[in-house]
C-alpha cells in the first residue's frame, strides 16, 4: 500500500474529515489533500510523527506506506485510559488534540474523537461461563455508536453515576443485565447509554 492510500484510508477509518485530520496534525487542508492525492507529497519530517501518533502506526510504517494497515485499520492505536466520572462525561477525550492527561492503554478497534478506556470495577460482570469481565479488566468504550439489545454497554444514571452491564430487551422495555447471576436486573429507565464495548483485556501490571 502507499502512504497516500494509507494516510487516506487511515483519515476516513478515524471519522475525520480532511480540515478535522489537518488541524489535528497541525497543516493545512490543501497538505493533507496533497499527502492522500497519488503523485502528490508525501509528509515532510517535521509532521511525520504527529501523522503516524495520529494513524496509530510507526513513522517507518507511514513512510513505507504500513504493511498492518491494510484494511485501515490503525492496529497499534492508544486510547486514554479514564475514571468513571470521566467516562460519563466523555466528550473531555479528545483523541484527536491529545494533551497528555490521560495514561493510555493500545488497542486494535478503529479510534474516534471520543473512544477511551475504562477498568472495570467490582464483580457485577463476573460470569461463570461465557463473557466475563473480572475486576481490573480494560474495556474500550465507543460513545459514538448506537448500542442494540445485547451489547455490553456503559450507562450514565440520572445522578451521574456509571455502570457497566448488557443491554437487553424483554418485551418492549430496556434493561441493564449484570452477567454475576447475584446481582439483579434492572430497567434501563431513565438511565442513559453512553458507550458501547468494543474490546476488552486483562491488565495484571
Amino acid at each position: 500500500m502507499s502512504s497516500h492510500r494509507l494516510i487516506r484510508e487511515g483519515r476516513r477509518n478515524l471519522g475525520m474529515s480532511e480540515q478535522q485530520f489537518a488541524d489535528a496534525v497541525g497543516v493545512s487542508r490543501g497538505a493533507v489533500q496533497q499527502w492522500e492525492r497519488p503523485g502528490g507529497t508525501a509528509p515532510k519530517r517535521s509532521n511525520q510523527h504527529r501523522v503516524a501518533t495520529l494513524l496509530g502506526i510507526s513513522v517507518a510504517e507511514l513512510v513505507s506506506g504500513g504493511s498492518n494497515a491494510g484494511q485501515g485499520v490503525a492496529m497499534r492505536a492508544e486510547v486514554p485510559l479514564v475514571s468513571e466520572v470521566e467516562a460519563g462525561d466523555y466528550t473531555v477525550i479528545d483523541n484527536f488534540k491529545p494533551k497528555g492527561k490521560f495514561d493510555t492503554v493500545p488497542v486494535s478497534v478503529p479510534v474516534k474523537r471520543h473512544t477511551y478506556a475504562l477498568a472495570v470495577q467490582g464483580d457485577s460482570m463476573v460470569s461463570e461461563a461465557g463473557d466475563s469481565f473480572p475486576p481490573g479488566s480494560i474495556i474500550v468504550v465507543e460513545p459514538e455508536l448506537a448500542a442494540v439489545p445485547g451489547d455490553y454497554v456503559i450507562a450514565l444514571s440520572d445522578d451521574g453515576a456509571t455502570t457497566f452491564k448488557q443491554l437487553i430487551r424483554d418485551g418492549g422495555d430496556l434493561y441493564l443485565k449484570p452477567l454475576n447471576s447475584r446481582y439483579p436486573i434492572k430497567p434501563l429507565d431513565g438511565a442513559k447509554v453512553v458507550g458501547v464495548v468494543r474490546e476488552f483485556s486483562k491488565r495484571f501490571r
